[in-house]
């Protein structure tokens, strides 16, 4: 009990206690010995060359650690980190070991070399045990438990501080360094066993060459990225700040000490008080801090403290004042600053991280190590104490400024490492052409395209220099005008459109005549954009084709007319076709007509034809007008827009809120509505509808962002109460888990409302993706770029999410399956009555009686055939079918349509035919057209050939599995004949609803694609 309370005080997981335990055991022991040695290094010196010596010694100790950490960075990308971590620990373990033998025999330069090495040691040692916490800790985890490691290695720094004075007076200075030793062997045995049971298995890469090519991948990272940029500015000003107070610190305790002992006996008593303030603020302060402030606010107190500090030396140049000053850095470094600073690195790959590590502390760092050596040097020649101090105020002050400028750069890394983590081909956010929009060599090479033999090369080369805006290529675009392929002809005249090529504009005329009628309607659809006006010639001729054979070209001369601002005449043509044309020719209609509105803000034609559409049975035309009405501003269109909302169809709702979308409106009342309602699909498309446009939409926010939070826990609470196995009960389970990340996805949608939608969308993707590095990346980012005000609301919920603990007391799951029957979800509530079907729970028949008259049809069924089932009912002496949720219930055993929702597989349910063969039946002959595909509902099936007269077994496919697809997908004659070898039982799909569903669902695609490839392996095993 009292170990429970521990844990949920530092906010440590079940999960996580081993872990955590091990980390925070190195922490403790390394910095232990660090301190030792550290001390026993510094009074050795300092006793023999006193404190005006140590800024040379810090130019020194730049140059080595710069040589250390790139040679540190070269080893993590050279070897596996774990035996590479062995290996350097145990070598400064020997290194220490071998420096104590030579101080039984000192020479002159022994004590300075001592000095450097111990503060190289210190240098690397702090950065493998940050690289080693980072390779165990995601970016969450990073923000919760770094303040509790940095707690365990103040621990360790007040264990080994508090015994330095009594093991250098007992057992003499020089030997501190074998217990640092000591302690460095504890390390090891600690690395042994977190890299052997908690580092993540890594692909062994191809080992580099280029030693050069090693030492550049933190410094090409770090040049790429913003925050990297800043951190390391900001690393060279907080190295020059650090020994801005450490040297006249170290002055003033130096030169009231008379030996080696008594300095190191101050040493360890003042680093014991230290970092005993240290480790209370880093366990109970910082991750609050971090929480609350979030961490780059957090780094931003450092150069505060700094200032403050300066401020207190300067006035106070005595030992009050150079313990209070050094006090005060050390507790704010340790305490909240250093596990802060070093969690920034965690948006940087891990296979990157521990080169990024490394450069920073390696070369910024130590250019600030070397440059404080050469200011103290110059300063104590040149400038008086406080002279000193007000100049290190400055480089405070500056450094303030870097800290801040994080603040919005840590956001976009956080978001670019989201984009890394993601492979994105087709990206909304980018022009392809960007990067060689002005690259004359690029735009050269697709001119000498357009006389490329193919002709498909020729068209693409057209294409790709109207997407590059190359205005110098349109003298060779005319003179390929003339081409012989129709298609390569198209995409020249659009190519030229495009440019706004006016010297093509008689060319372009000149095709209006033409009689291929694409080359006719590519010419129409460019002279908007390279005549300015339309002469009387020019006039006639589009009169003239508004009586063209093509139907195509008359809709496009209509819309040309429009644009050059004769509204009157071609929107007629556009609306008959609305009302009287093909569905192909209403959709193209409904497309231009879209385009006039939007070129002619004053609309000279009613919109009452395109709102009659909104009621048209298809969907696809029901979107078209959608969009075409979003450039219409009456109140009319608009509330006919928010009832699109209600859509069965997602395109349908996403394009009504695309209309929608920053418009100024007179139906805010509508849409609030929608927000206070229980329809999920309507609420989501309106916050893709609805813009931070006033203290009324924000307040219908914030009330909306508490629904959905009390609808996530409540939600949870009921799948993690749910106890039992069974095909209902299981898809229960997903649909409730469904359910809870359609409101996350809500209220993360609603955050971007208040900021950037992009980025948040972002996050939504990675926060159910399969990495949990990733996850925690997103939460990061969710919590640095989101509205504070809404992120603490929303976090504990995301956070908690994957750390549920499944109830397993009966009465529990009873209360829960009570909940979910007056559940207003249709599924959730028809699934809880199959559940309770599959569970023989006959204690709710009395809840059945009701539910049998349910208004929705799925649940007033499935209540009846339960019902029955338990004997309650009598049921129908007929042909035994299968009901449609048992047809969804098969159908989710399908692989190929596993991942699809309760929603798709009832449509894919309605759409799927029920049929029955005898033993032996043929199900469909080799060569004969295949026009369905059959799902297996019990029975099996022989997949046979004909191979010279006789009939040879293919495969045998059973319950669960398909055949029949690939004539269908191919639209070619059945390769094989499909028999019944038992009773059969089958649900048919005909070849355009399969077409269908693997147009609108990618995953069945997916699936469908891996079924075949696997039967193809099982083929050509055979």
């Amino acid at each position: 009990m009292f170990a429970n309370r521990v844990t949920t005080l530092l906010k440590i997981r079940p999960e996580e206690i081993r872990l955590v335990a091990l980390v925070a055991a190195l922490f403790l022991c390394l910095q232990a010995g660090g301190g030792m040695g550290d001390n026993a290094a510094s009074a050795l010196f300092l006793l023999r060359f006193g404190a005006n010596f140590l800024p040379y010694m810090y130019i020194a100790l730049g140059v080595l650690n710069v040589i250390l950490a790139l040679a540190y960075s070269t080893g993590l990308g050279r070897f596996k980190k774990d035996r590479f971590f062995i290996w350097l620990l145990t070598g400064f373990a020997v290194l220490i070991l071998l420096e104590r033998i030579a101080t039984l025999h000192p020479f002159p330069a022994l004590y300075p070399t001592i000095w450097l090495t111990v503060s190289g040691i210190s240098l690397i040692l702090g950065t493998f045990i940050w690289n080693l916490a980072g390779e165990v800790c995601d970016a969450r985890q990073a923000k919760r438990l770094f303040p509790l490691f940095t707690s365990a290695g103040i621990l360790g720094s007040v264990l080994g501080n508090s015994i330095t004075g009594t093991i250098a007076s007992v057992f003499g200075t020089e030997n501190l360094f074998i217990f640092q030793a000591a302690f460095l062997g504890l390390v090891i045995l600690l690395t042994l066993r977190i890299t052997r049971d908690h580092f993540k298995p890594v692909t062994k890469s191809a080992k580099s060459e280029n030693l050069i090519n090693d030492l550049r991948v933190g410094y090409d990272f770090v040049r790429g990225s913003s925050l990297m940029k800043l951190i390391a500015y900001a690393s060279i000003l907080f190295s020059i700040l650090f020994f801005g107070i450490a040297f006249p610190f170290n002055k003033v305790v130096s030169a009231s000490f008379s030996d080696a002992a008594r300095v190191a006996g101050f040493f360890g008593l003042f680093s014991s008080i230290t970092t005993a303030a240290t480790f209370l603020v880093s366990l109970f302060v910082a991750n609050r801090l971090y929480a609350r402030l979030g961490i780059v606010t957090c780094v931003l107190l450092l150069p505060i403290t700094y200032i403050f500090g300066f401020a207190f030396f300067a006035l106070n140049y005595n030992m009050v004042g150079a313990v209070t000053a050094r006090f005060t850095q050390l507790v704010v470094l340790s305490g909240a600053g250093d596990s802060g600073w070093n969690a920034l690195f965690n948006v940087v790959p891990s296979q990157k991280r521990g080169q990024v590590l490394a450069f920073q502390n390696g070369l910024p760092s130590q250019i600030g190590v070397v440059l404080s050596g050469v200011l103290l040097i110059l300063g104590e020649k040149v400038l008086n104490t406080p002279q000193i101090f007000l100049t290190c105020g400055i480089f405070a002050l500056i450094c303030g400024v870097v800290v801040w400028r994080m603040r919005p750069a840590y956001g976009e890394a956080l978001i670019a490492a989201l984009r890394a983590g993601r492979i994105e081909v087709f990206s909304a956010q980018e022009s392809p052409f960007a990067g060689i929009k002005n690259d004359p060599f690029a735009v050269s090479v697709a001119v000498q395209s357009l006389h490329d033999s193919k002709s498909t090369t020729r068209r693409l080369a057209a294409e790709i220099l109207s997407k590059m805006s190359a205005v110098s290529a349109i003298p060779a675009l005319i003179k390929v005008l003339p081409d012989s392929d129709v298609n390569v002809r198209c995409a020249v005249i659009r190519a030229l459109g495009s440019l706004r090529a006016e010297a093509a504009l008689e060319d372009i005329l000149s095709c209006l005549d033409n009689r291929d009628s694409d080359v006719r309607i590519s010419a129409l659809s460019a002279l908007p954009q390279i005549a300015k006006s339309a002469d009387q010639i020019l006039l006639t001729k589009l009169e003239g084709l508004l009586r063209d054979s093509n139907i195509n070209v008359r809709m496009q001369a209509a819309l040309t007319l429009a644009k050059f601002g004769l509204v009157e005449r071609g929107a007629p043509v556009l609306i008959d076709q609305l009302n009287h044309g093909e569905l192909t020719c209403q959709l193209l209609a409904l497309e231009m007509l879209g385009e006039i509105a939007k070129s002619n803000k004053q609309t000279l034609f009613d919109s009452q034809p395109i709102l009659n559409m909104l009621n048209h049975s298809s969907p696809s035309i029901r979107k078209a007008a959608c969009h075409a009405l979003g450039y219409f501003t009456d109140e009319l269109t608009q509330q006919s827009l928010v009832k699109c909302l209600y859509d069965n169809d997602l395109t349908v709702r996403q394009a009504s809120a695309e209309s929608l979308r920053g418009c100024e409106r007179a139906v805010d009342s509508m849409i609030f509505e929608i927000l206070q309602s229980n329809h999920v699909h309507a609420q989501e498309a309106v916050l893709e509808a609805i813009t931070l446009d006033g203290a009324k939409t924000r307040s219908a926010l914030l009330d909306y962002v508490h629904r959905e939070s009390s609808a996530v826990r409540s939600l949870r609470h009921q799948l993690n109460t749910l106890t039992g196995g069974g095909r209902s009960i299981n898809l229960l389970r997903e649909t409730l888990q469904s359910r809870i990340e359609m409101h996350e996805k809500h209220l993360i949608k609603t955050v971007g409302i208040f900021g950037d939608p992009q980025a948040m969308e972002l996050i939504r993707k990675s926060l159910h993706g399969s990495d949990s590095e990733t996850r925690a990346a997103a939460l990061e980012a969710l919590e640095t770029l989101g509205n504070k005000e809404l992120t603490r609301e929303i976090m504990p919920l995301l956070e908690d999410e994957s750390h549920q603990t499944l109830g397993d007391h009966p009465s529990s799951s009873m209360n829960t399956l009570e909940e979910l029957l007056s559940s207003t979800d249709e599924w959730v509530c028809a699934l809880t009555i199959r559940t309770i079907s599959e569970s023989e729970l006959r204690n709710f028949i009395p809840k059945l009686r009701e539910l049998e008259s349910d208004q929705r049809s799925l649940v007033a069924q499935s209540a009846h055939e339960v019902l029955i089932q338990f004997g309650e009912e009598k049921s129908m002496d007929t042909l035994q079918t299968i009901s449609t949720l048992e047809r969804i219930l098969l159908l989710r055993d399908v692989p190929i349509f596993c991942d699809l929702s309760p929603e798709d597989l009832k449509q894919v349910a309605d759409i799927a035919r029920e049929q029955w063969f005898p033993d032996g039946a043929i199900l469909c002959r080799a060569g004969e057209e295949g026009n369905a595909m059959y799902i297996i509902v019990s029975g099996k099936v022989r997949v046979q050939k004909d191979t010279d007269g006789n009939e040879k077994d293919l495969a045998i496919r059973g319950e669960g599995d398909f055949v029949g697809e690939m004539a269908i997908i191919e639209s070619a004659p059945r390769m094989a004949t499909l028999r019944a070898l038992t009773e059969l039982r089958v649900l048919v799909i005909d070849s355009d609803s399969f077409s269908a569903i693997i147009r609108d669902r990618p995953e069945v695609s997916i699936s469908v694609m891996k079924t075949l490839s696997r039967r193809l392996r099982e083929t050509v095993s055979v």
